[in-house]
């Protein structure tokens, strides 16, 4: 069974302990300090279905759960936040992907033992909202793209289309998990939203067989609108480009040699600095994938490709 399943599991049990104890009976300072105790211990899924369960308590009740987790610093959600956990805590429960089952009784397998006919998660990120989406409280959005999925969940909640995607965050946490699987194996993608930062690399240069080749950009952080330039041996040859978490890929012509490649930090996004992956196609020496250093708006990166 995978982390995020048992995580899943905890977060039906223990709201139901806690509820258990305010609803019995009065509520006494002992068992007050017990449910503050286990709240500090909760997961932000477990506290997403603990204020879920809230929502159908009495008034009273509901007010005095959501007032200890406050004192225990859990966060709670809006009851429109709360309505779309209940709707996940339902979906979920109506799954067999909820309960792990012996391989031999029919559930699903990790990708990696079959992986001629596995699920694959080609991208997992996050990207901006519109201000327009920020005024209804939405932080960002998750982005997913898959192969071979029939089902693809978010920390429970299943997505409409398994293929390819986009989901609205309202709530504080910044990690998440998602899912993806068909009749035979899983797989699992985990990531942590961080604003854009400086990871310490630089661009390296490389050398290929083929003076014909092709450049691919992608914002491999946080993907809040990073625009870049790319000049080759002085000339334009990408101009405003809009890096996005897929990768876009460009034809370019080399001369025989060395060329000067260089990389612009046109606009830098929501959250500055820029960072862009770039990959170069045929390259027999030096790293084909790299990202540039984080860089600000009006500075650049130059590497060289040598070609034949």
């Amino acid at each position: 069974m995978s982390r995020l399943k048992k995580y899943f599991l905890l977060a039906l049990v223990i709201p139901a302990l806690l509820l258990f104890a305010l609803v019995a009976c009065e509520v006494t300072p002992e068992q007050a300090e017990s449910v503050v105790q286990t709240a500090e211990s909760l997961s932000p899924l477990q506290v997403a279905a603990l204020a879920a369960t809230a929502e159908a308590l009495p008034q009273e009740q509901a007010d005095l759960l959501r007032q200890l987790a406050i004192n225990a610093g859990v966060p709670t959600l809006s009851p429109t936040q709360a309505s779309n956990v209940v709707s996940t805590v339902t979906a979920a429960r109506a799954t067999a992907t909820a309960v792990g089952m012996a391989a031999d009784e029919g559930e699903r397998v990790n990708a990696t033992q079959i992986p001629d006919t596995s699920p694959r998660i080609i991208y997992f990120y996050a990207s901006s909202a519109s201000k327009e989406s920020m005024q209804t409280g939405i932080r960002y959005h998750l982005n997913w793209v898959t192969q071979n999925a029939t089902r693809v969940e978010i920390f429970g909640t299943v997505m409409d289309n398994p293929e390819q995607g986009s989901w609205p965050i309202y709530n504080d946490s910044d990690d998440w998990v998602l899912w993806a699987a068909n009749d035979n194996a899983w797989v699992e993608s985990y990531i942590q939203v961080q604003p854009d930062r400086d990871t310490g690399s630089s661009l390296q240069n490389v050398t290929v067989n083929n003076r014909n080749i092709i450049l691919t950009f992608r914002d491999p952080q946080f993907v809040d609108g990073d625009v870049v330039d790319v000049d080759v041996n002085g000339i334009r040859v990408i101009d405003y480009h809009i890096t996005d978490g897929r990768s876009i890929s460009f034809p370019v012509t080399l001369q025989g040699g060395a060329n000067a490649v260089t990389v612009y930090a046109h606009y830098t996004g929501l959250t500055p600095p820029l960072v862009t992956e770039v990959a170069i196609s045929n390259v027999t020496g030096g790293p084909a994938f790299q990202w540039t250093r984080g860089m600000n708006q009006g500075e650049s990166q130059t590497f060289t490709i040598t070609a034949p």
